[in-house]
């Protein structure tokens, strides 16, 4: 994997909607798990209804470093399809593929109209629950150990080391030893971002620090009682409502469906739910 530009990115701008949006799933996670966001549900219309194509990345259970090289000839197998520029979207551990993938490729960012994280743990995760549910179920996934703080895949990806404090209200608070390799400079990028309060500044499994990487990605806050990690890409899993309570409804995906609208310079044709934590 190729040295990277330490520039950091602009804030994000309106720009013209992309042909295509190349999705990477997160940890055990299958491609059907983004339908609510390709397709809509009910009053809310998806991506697709948007004009913006969606290609799913398939499921696997290989270290990153696999699924990054697997990703980019995916990118290569879309860009023959559909010249052009693409947008790139990962969710929770699919966005680490996506910034791994513009960090080993860095060449080819100028093919890539910007890149969307949704709950993606950028700096690792504090917590063993999604770690002991998958000994529980015994899930065949490899990766978790790339999510670690400070793993090799995550220094390298970030460029650098850190450490976590502790505030004096117990939230999590990133310290890295220099500023890190974000994304190539060319490319615009948005983490989307759930707080869930009683968890303080995370959602159930994320820290909002992490997910922003200190504050230096430009980011869309999601804040609710229901913001869970889960809820983002409203999808459910009974695992993660044994473990952490985590629930699906449709009043915070909608969320996640706008906000990657805007990005892409899409005006939705639709109200969205209400905010959920009215």
């Amino acid at each position: 994997m190729s040295d990277r530009s330490r520039r950091h990115p602009a804030q994000p701008t309106r720009v013209s909607a992309p042909h295509v949006l190349l999705l990477a799933p997160g940890y055990n996670q299958p491609r059907a798990h983004f339908d609510l966001l390709a397709d809509g549900h009910g009053s809310v219309r998806g991506l697709r209804a948007h004009g913006i194509e969606c290609i799913s990345f398939p499921q696997h259970d290989e270290r990153l470093g696999v699924r990054i090289e697997r990703f980019a000839e995916a990118v290569e197998v879309v860009r023959k399809a559909q010249p052009g520029r693409l947008t790139l979207l990962g969710y929770s551990l699919g966005g680490l593929v996506v910034r791994g993938y513009l960090g080993a490729y860095p060449q080819r960012a100028e093919h890539i109209g910007g890149a969307i994280t949704i709950a993606t743990p950028h700096w690792g995760v504090r917590t063993f629950a999604t770690e002991h549910v998958a000994r529980v179920l015994r899930v065949p996934d490899h990766a978790m150990e790339d999510m670690e703080l400070n793993s090799g895949f995550l220094r390298w990806l970030n460029g650098t080391s850190g450490h976590w404090t502790t505030d004096r209200y117990g939230g999590a608070i990133l310290d890295l030893d220099a500023e890190p390799w974000i994304v190539p400079q060319h490319v615009r990028i948005l983490s989307v971002v759930g707080s869930v309060p009683r968890y303080r500044e995370n959602d159930g499994l994320v820290w909002c620090d992490s997910a922003t990487l200190g504050s230096r990605i430009p980011a869309h806050f999601i804040i609710g009682p229901t913001c869970n990690h889960i809820n983002l890409m409203g999808h459910f899993d009974p695992s993660m409502l044994l473990a952490k309570g985590f629930v699906r409804n449709d009043r915070v995906w909608p969320l996640t469906l706008r906000a990657g609208l805007r990005f892409c310079g899409v005006a939705p044709r639709d109200r969205a739910t209400d905010p959920a934590n009215e």
